[in-house]
């Protein structure tokens, strides 16, 4: 294609965002949305952010920057979808799906289509990564929370057979499974990147954590799902986040939290996340939540390792675990986590409590079982051992190696096709955050499991302790 003709296509291009941007503010305005003068909706591309919020002028604290009714939200509730089908679906999260696979349906006809125009319609999100991309995060827990396999069975058996038996409301009569299928993973992956969980109006308290594909906790499954628009722009930065969203009667603020020069983009947060989570919700990576990166060792490899290296027998090992169990301090996973991050400790009290438990000497453990006392949550050099070589084992399982160029094992340069080049590239970095949070606990071990290493302590306590619940 001759350079004139790129130009013009990219000018083309440029047009078309800019008239969509614009078609979405006069929609938010028409539907009782308020937005401040001191912001403007702003073409981020070439910072490879898309749309996002910008001050126009200097923003103070606790400033309104922008409010949407509770009616211009985008839910089951509020969708067009008649009645007879929404009762079909009792899962908010697939009747979000339903509802927003019938008003993209719907094209023109849906009182919602200038803000779905300015919604992605291709997601780098895990979900639409092929095996091959998937083999370069291989070590990563990550690639265990996808939830492919699950998100195609309930597509396959609560939504679609929805749409089949109302095709004329959803205009999907010429529309096989395979397509149907598709449309559901990207609506899907839209509310995974861009939906709230909604509070109810008696509430009026700050959210700013998107949901998801997969559900963190109980009190976010019964929470009704809603696309916000305009509060779904903002983009998320851990270490800049100055603006957020409360919940009132009828409609959601959004508010700063701190002052903003003019000139200065507006910022939601995801909250605590790791880099390889924000992967995998959003699709794409930032080292701004590196310091809440995590590498997560599962209770097998322990068991593993501590029957291999303390010389447990099956009976032993057994014993212990269920001991642990019956004390409600098991779980499947442990995370360790960044030393930089002072939120939580690296080395969790529960994961302590294990490596202790597992390396006691059994005149100590039966002493403990008699008393119903569990270990102090400490590391001793018999467990500091114990979960070193737990997470050298750990290092061996990915499928990069960081070199001190930063590079890795493999050749990035190869990869012909662009996206799975970038894809590999993000691959890449999740990796590299997650060794470098080991290198840095083996660091800290390597200092505990001498006679006359440091210990280092969580906040005593001898009684049971609450599982943790996992994302």
């Amino acid at each position: 294609m001759a350079s004139e003709d790129v130009a013009m296509a990219n000018a083309g291009e440029a047009d078309d965002f800019e008239a969509k941007s614009q078609s979405f503010l006069a929609w938010l305005r028409q539907h009782g949305t308020t937005i401040s003068s001191s912001i403007e909706l702003a073409d981020l591309r070439q910072h490879g952010a898309g749309r996002g919020v910008l001050a126009k002028d200097d923003i103070a604290e606790d400033e309104e920057l922008f409010s949407v009714t509770r009616a211009s939200i985008l839910t089951i509730a509020t969708s067009k979808l008649p009645a007879r089908v929404k009762a079909q679906i009792d899962d908010p999260w697939l009747g979000l799906i339903a509802a927003m696979v019938y008003e993209h349906q719907q094209g023109g006809e849906s009182s919602w289509k200038p803000y779905l125009a300015v919604l992605p319609a291709d997601f780098d999100t895990l979900i639409f990564w092929s095996d091959a991309e998937l083999q370069s995060l291989r070590g990563s827990a990550v690639v265990d929370k996808i939830g492919k396999v699950s998100a195609d069975k309930a597509f396959n058996e609560r939504v679609i057979p929805v749409i089949r038996e109302n095709a004329e409301v959803f205009h999907a009569d010429d529309m096989n499974d395979g397509n149907l299928l598709a449309l559901c993973h990207r609506m899907g992956s839209t509310i995974m990147a861009y939906a709230f969980d909604l509070e109810k109006p008696s509430h009026s308290q700050p959210k700013n954590e998107e949901d998801g594909w997969e559900e963190d906790d109980e009190e976010s499954e019964s929470m009704p799902k809603g696309m916000i628009p305009l509060a779904d722009m903002l983009n998320a930065d851990a270490d800049r986040n100055n603006a957020k969203l409360y919940y009132e009667e009828d409609k959601v603020v959004m508010k700063s939290i701190q002052p903003i020069k003019a000139g200065e983009e507006i910022f939601n947060d995801y909250g605590p996340l790791p880099t390889a989570d924000v992967l995998r919700r959003y699709g794409y990576v930032t080292s701004n939540y590196a310091r809440y990166d995590v590498v997560e060792a599962s209770l097998q490899s322990i068991k593993d390792v501590a029957k291999e290296q303390m010389k447990l027998s099956d009976q032993v090992l057994a014993q212990r675990v269920r001991y642990l169990d019956e004390q409600d301090v098991l779980d499947d996973a442990y995370d360790i986590s960044r030393s930089c991050n002072e939120d939580v400790e690296v080395f969790s009290e529960e994961l302590c409590i294990l490596l202790q438990t597992l390396t006691l000497p059994e005149a100590e453990f039966e002493k403990s079982v008699r008393k119903e006392k569990l270990p102090k949550p400490e590391l001793t050099p018999p467990s500091a051992e114990l979960l070193s070589a737990v997470l050298r084992q750990r290092q061996t399982v990915y499928s990069m190696t960081m070199n001190p160029n930063g590079g890795t094992r493999d050749d990035m340069e190869t990869t012909a096709e662009h996206k799975s080049a970038h894809r590999r590239t993000m691959a890449q970095q999740v990796i590299q955050g997650e060794q470098q949070v080991l290198a840095e606990a083996l660091a800290m071990l390597k200092g505990m499991s001498g006679s006359t290493g440091e210990k280092r302590k969580a906040e005593p306590d001898t009684g049971a302790m609450s599982k943790k619940q996992k994302g």
